[in-house]
């Protein structure tokens, strides 16, 4: 779309944003998905002190169509155990109703919270996470078999994009090769979908070269059962210190541990996805898009501009890490 973004970003008037999202991302890449969080937010006590309880869960949803337009992509401070990085950019995403609608908006797989009372904008402070860069990818297209094994069903076969699984199984499980340093991601994402309609993801288990040593996730009631054809977009954080994390689909949360003893510094092993339900041979299971990413974190500091197309927010990325004296200090 020639000259749709310009140095002053996208030209005002009247735009089908969900048409220039497409256009831009398959045509341009420019667009991409980003992932939306929000924190937990804490009640407070009659004095203002923050409690344990628990006023509105954490919202995190994968697949949101972005145009990202950085001004400062990474400025390195020197910092006591490494940097502060720092940046700013300018991100454009559809207005709030696309964003929540469950009928013509941008997918049930994650979004869908019309019904949410507790998201009714993108506020300051919001997190707009951005892949940085993939650091392993479990591949899902050529030659089946190994690297992939499941646990009953038949063999892994794959159509050029996805793994699937056929028959009754109740687990698939990648066994990793080449290169398997994984340090410096910080969340893995995967895509999950299946034809069958009683297909219930129990957990994830990551593994590393000890042997010994998962990462398990799990989500907690109600049970994620995959809504029949349809894409789930899966992104997890994958740092020291997460104990919980949340899991969306078609607009219901669901409450994910993350627990077990895990040293990042370990070369991964294998990643695991247990699940129930599939009886048969007409019963498939499909996953492609496995990956271990390095994100930043984009914070929205102010809305520029609010459409009935679309939304734009001034954004600061206000810290990160060097990965190479992260490594050196472990």
């Amino acid at each position: 779309m020639p000259g749709l973004i310009g140095s002053q970003g996208v030209r005002p008037g009247a735009l089908n944003m969900g048409r220039v999202f497409r256009a831009l991302r398959y045509r341009t890449e420019q667009a991409q998905h980003i992932t939306y969080h929000r924190p937990t937010i804490y009640k407070t006590d009659d004095y203002g002190v923050l409690t344990n309880t628990e006023g509105s869960p954490e919202i995190l949803l994968p697949d949101l169509p972005a145009i990202i337009r950085p001004t400062l992509t990474a400025d390195y401070q020197r910092e006591r155990q490494g940097n502060n990085i720092i940046g700013a950019a300018r991100i454009y995403t559809p207005n709030i109703n696309t964003i929540k609608s469950d009928t013509d908006g941008i997918g049930d797989g994650n979004f869908n919270q019309v019904n949410n009372s507790d998201f009714n904008e993108i506020e300051g402070w919001d997190r707009l996470i951005t892949n940085y860069r993939t650091i392993y990818n479990a591949y899902t297209s050529g030659n089946t078999g190994t690297p992939w094994t499941n646990t009953g069903g038949n063999t892994p076969e794959s159509n050029g994009e996805s793994i699937l699984i056929s028959g009754a199984s109740t687990a698939l499980t990648y066994t990793t090769t080449g290169n398997k340093n994984i340090l410096e991601a910080d969340r893995i994402r995967f895509r999950i979908k299946t034809n069958d309609n009683n297909v219930v993801l129990t957990s994830v288990v990551i593994t590393n070269t000890n042997g010994a040593q998962t990462l398990t996730y799990t989500p907690a009631t109600p049970a994620l059962t995959l809504t029949q054809n349809t894409w789930l977009t899966v992104d997890l954080p994958f740092l020291s210190g997460t104990t919980s994390t949340s899991i969306y689909q078609g607009g219901t949360r669901h409450a994910t541990t993350v627990a077990g003893t895990y040293d990042y510094e370990k070369d991964l092993t294998s990643i695991k996805l247990n699940y129930t339900g599939p009886a048969s041979n007409a019963d498939i299971i499909y996953l492609k898009e496995v990956e271990f990413y390095k994100s930043v974190s984009w914070h929205v500091h102010s809305l520029k501009d609010m459409t009935d197309g679309y939304m734009i927010f001034n954004c600061v990325r206000t810290q990160g890490r060097s990965d190479s004296k992260r490594r050196a200090y472990e």
